[in-house]
């Protein structure tokens, strides 16, 4: 089951490097991360992390305001058209995404497709009836 740590962050000076200072001393890997600007100097902090419930965890003892949500994790070619390939199957599927990143795995030559999506039960089930395979935590998280 793939994880992606979410916070309600401040758009000021040091509100970042206090979340990776706390991510940095509970010994937590950022493996990917984007950051959405939302309204009136606030924003939203999505990360894949290597240990995502530890991450919740220490972030929320330290008066962070996050949440730990389930998402989809589907592998793709690293290449041209990889992204293509794998969205027309997500389409076919019929799975609709709020949000997306992408991460590349050096070491398999390949790349993750990470989709937060609004009802992760159903779009699991649609994605595997279509014959889409999830990538297993190790890959994930680069464990």
């Amino acid at each position: 089951m793939a994880y992606e740590i979410s916070i309600f962050l401040e758009n000021k000076i040091g509100h970042f490097e206090r979340i990776t200072r706390i991510l940095k001393e509970g010994e937590i890997n950022i493996r990917s991360m984007s950051i959405n600007d939302t309204a009136n100097g606030w924003g939203i902090l999505n990360l894949l992390v290597n240990n995502p419930k530890k991450a919740y965890k220490v972030l929320e003892e330290a008066g962070v305001s996050v949440a730990l949500k389930e998402v989809i994790a589907l592998e793709m070619k690293d290449q041209a058209g990889g992204l293509n390939e794998l969205l027309l199957k997500v389409a076919q599927a019929k799975v609709n995404f709020n949000n997306a990143n992408g991460r590349i795995i050096e070491a398999t030559k390949s790349a993750i497709l990470i989709l937060d999506v609004p009802n992760i039960d159903e779009s699991k089930k649609k994605l595997i009836d279509n014959g889409i395979q999830f990538i297993d935590d190790n890959t994930i998280y680069g464990n």
